[in-house]
């Protein structure tokens, strides 16, 4: 009876162990589907995406800008305004507002593909392509 059990379980243990070390991802995670699973090219998207994200001297600029110029801000429907957070997208027919010329020329240049707009009282870096939400400041514009 004991040699069916140590049988049993180096079966299981033969069956299992080569499972888990074929698939399992350079970052596993924490359990909650997040594990990296990106592969060379997956990286190169992600540094587009990391070079293109706000940082700290834009979103100065930015909240510097709308401070001393306001009158640029559309009221957006609070549904809206929450789908942009929930969906991380642009809804079809969204009204988009290009930052102000001036303000634009004195920020970093983004790589192609990706757009600044304000949309209610948010300015947000968007993919042109998807339409993805990429960063977002937000309540900046007045």
């Amino acid at each position: 009876m004991n040699s069916r059990i140590v049988v049993a379980a180096l079966l299981a243990f033969t069956l299992v162990a080569p499972a888990q070390v074929v698939g399992k991802p350079k970052n596993p995670g924490q359990g909650h589907g997040n594990a990296d699973t990106t592969d060379s090219v997956g990286e190169a998207v992600g540094g587009a995406v990391a070079a293109a994200l706000f940082g700290a001297s834009d979103r100065q600029l930015i909240s510097n800008y709308f401070l001393r110029n306001s009158g640029y801000l559309d009221g957006l429907p609070p549904g809206i305004r929450k789908q942009l957070v929930t969906k991380g997208r642009l809804p079809p027919g969204i009204a988009k507002k290009a930052l102000p010329p001036g303000l634009a020329g004195q920020l970093s240049p983004l790589p192609s593909g990706f757009d600044r707009m304000i949309i209610g009282p948010d300015v947000l870096l968007v993919e042109i392509a998807t339409g993805i939400i990429v960063d977002i400041i937000r309540d900046v514009v007045r």
